[in-house]
């Protein structure tokens, strides 16, 4: 366990040295935190510009309401867009953690849209569910 974390530290020392990263993006949370971002992004399945696409078109064809919660959980901080913002860098060496927060830059009020989405499909699937038991009442009083 600590050879692995002094290995993750030479491998962000190294990043920082060859500018692949900006000095300030040392910790912009714990480690616990960005890793488990990277655990959350594995399980969507899909390129971050697709994901961010979907997010803009509010489909729920595309993310599910359980996804959409992990991804407003999961918003970079005010601070942390700051900081990515004066990055220049070659988007590739950053880690996955850190190219989510740049696409999720790129959509304006990305938290407040991921909620009124969140709310959309919470509510699409309310309604749904009340067309289906009107129809089952229908179906049971004349069966």
């Amino acid at each position: 366990m600590r050879l692995r974390m002094m290995r993750e530290k030479m491998v962000l020392v190294q990043r920082m040295i060859q500018g692949a990263m900006p000095k300030q993006l040392k910790k912009p949370r714990d480690r616990n935190y960005l890793h488990n971002t990277e655990i959350m992004l594995t399980k969507v399945k899909m390129p971050l510009p697709d994901m961010m696409a979907a997010v803009l078109a509010m489909d729920e064809s595309i993310l599910d309401v359980d996804q959409v919660k992990n991804l407003i959980k999961f918003c970079p901080t005010k601070e942390e867009m700051e900081l990515l913002k004066g990055y220049t860098g070659d988007k590739e060496n950053l880690e996955k953690c850190e190219q989510y927060f740049l696409e999720l830059m790129k959509v304006p009020r990305v938290e407040s849209k991921l909620r009124v989405f969140s709310f959309k499909i919470q509510f699409l699937s309310h309604v749904r569910k009340s067309i289906k038991l009107k129809i089952m009442k229908k179906i049971l009083f004349f069966g």
